[in-house]
């Protein structure tokens, strides 16, 4: 039971450490002095060269989710004042449901800037970075959140709920440079360094809902890759008390078996006419694979894992809790999937600057490509420059059908280079904690981008 409750405690504290996720900020892509827009493109070279500041100096936060807004699990409780929870007897199950899509997505990772810097030089634009990235993805089905709000008696069979996490460092060399003035072109090659890929997805769960217990049987499978460990030698059948002892012994790591890497590339182009005042962007980025190591891949699969609840002992004062002592792990002649593409991104974007450039309005179009579903945003932005050391920007954005804002502020004189900006911003929010503290309502996402460098040549084309 305790093995059980510390390889809970440690999937949930990687989940939580992970809450963030790896696409650059959408309302910087039209702030010509930030270099958070040239990760969105490798063509949108900035008004400077930098040096970004080591771990803060790019740093990108962020959880983007199709449902996970605090409407959609509070509600005006109807027996008074206040709000209730959805699990609160005045709210149907209906009405909850009801806003929930039918498969619940929660996109978590990490882009954090461990070295980059780049640089006007002979007529280019060059830059090199480092970087760690994490990209996990979480998928909850509606029939989860059904359970638990009806708990009524009887069977329920869920599946599909699923996590994917990909770890890895990414070394980057791009190169920009223009074109008869008119077009510019940029190119970044990445080499990945795989550090460790975690999926589990449970394919049955089976609850049985009684009126003195609570049981319920899973089966599933489980895969991984964690760089330096060699787990070719476990065969057959091992609990995942000893699967996690195996990772965590130092006396297992062995450097030779770093072996996981893969390739990606960025490529951008800008196209301006009429003296600058229209330009127009577009570009790829991520396309590409991390292939891992097929010496340090697991894979498994976990059958007929049962719980059962039985009530609270008062005598003894206990919750009456049944789990197995061991999960035992059931190795497969199956390898896991070596090659694990990207998510893939497209972005384009339309620009008319005027008033000498202090004012620009643009419309973006951003999507992301994963292995069974898409993601797409469309919005506007305008952007004021009241001088050439500072940019705002404001956005309007429809991501997958829901309306967002986002704001973004630059200073970038020749001295420092600061940027901090969102795509999320709400204006429905309710309180909590007696009013001092505000809750977003219908906001399901959240991010948070900041850079921090110090300047070095000025723009040469």
């Amino acid at each position: 039971m305790k093995r059980t409750i510390y390889i809970a405690a440690l999937l949930v504290s990687a989940l939580l450490a992970s809450l963030t996720a790896e696409a650059q900020l959408r309302t910087s892509y039209f702030m010509y002095g930030s270099t958070q827009r040239y990760e969105l493109n490798p063509a949108l070279s900035p008004t400077r060269g930098y040096f970004s500041v080591p771990v803060v100096g790019d740093l990108h936060l962020s959880a983007e989710s199709n449902f996970l807004s605090a409407e959609n699990f509070f509600f005006p409780n109807g027996e008074g004042n206040g709000v209730v929870t959805y699990m609160h007897k005045s709210v149907s199950a209906e009405e909850f449901l009801s806003k929930l899509p039918d498969q619940n997505h929660l996109e978590l990772g990490l882009n954090d800037n461990i070295f980059s810097m780049g640089n006007y030089f002979k007529g280019g634009f060059w830059s090199v970075g480092l970087r760690l990235r994490s990209e996990t993805n979480v998928d909850v089905p509606k029939d989860f959140f059904a359970l638990t709000k009806q708990l009524k008696q009887g069977t329920y069979n869920i599946a599909g709920l699923g996590i994917d996490s990909s770890n890895f460092l990414e070394a980057s060399l791009g190169y920009t440079f223009p074109v008869q003035d008119v077009f510019t072109l940029g190119f970044r090659a990445k080499l990945l360094l795989g550090l460790a890929n975690i999926s589990a997805k449970i394919d049955k769960l089976d609850v049985a809902i009684g009126q003195e217990s609570y049981t319920a049987n899973m089966a599933g499978t489980f895969e991984s890759n964690i760089a330096g460990i060699d787990l070719s030698a476990i065969e057959g059948e091992v609990t995942m008390g000893k699967f996690f002892d195996h990772l965590t012994n130092p006396a297992n790591f062995d450097p030779s078996q770093i072996r996981s890497i893969g390739v990606a590339v960025d490529a951008g182009i800008e196209w301006t006419f009429l003296d600058d005042q229209i330009r127009l962007s577009a570009a790829v980025n991520d396309l590409g694979f991390n292939a891992w190591n097929a010496q340090t891949s697991f894979c498994a699969t976990v059958d007929n894992v049962s719980f059962a609840f039985n009530g609270y002992d008062f005598e003894n004062n206990e919750l009456k809790f049944e789990s197995p002592e061991n999960i035992v792990l059931r190795t497969t002649s199956d390898e896991p999937e070596s090659r694990k593409h990207l998510h893939t991104s497209i972005v384009a974007g339309l620009e008319y600057n005027f008033a000498g450039d202090f004012v620009g309005v643009g419309m973006l179009y951003n999507k992301k490509i994963y292995a069974e579903r898409t993601w797409n945003s469309i919005g506007a932005a305008v952007t004021l420059r009241p001088s050439h050391a500072c940019t705002f920007s404001a956005s309007y954005s429809l991501v997958n059908s829901v309306g967002v804002l986002g704001a973004a502020f630059n200073i970038h004189t020749s001295g420092v280079n600061f940027f901090i900006g969102t795509d999320y911003i709400t204006f429905k929010y309710g309180t909590a904690n007696g009013g001092a503290i505000p809750i977003p309502l219908s906001q399901d996402s959240v991010n948070l981008s900041f850079g921090l460098s110090i300047p070095l040549k000025a723009r040469m084309f």
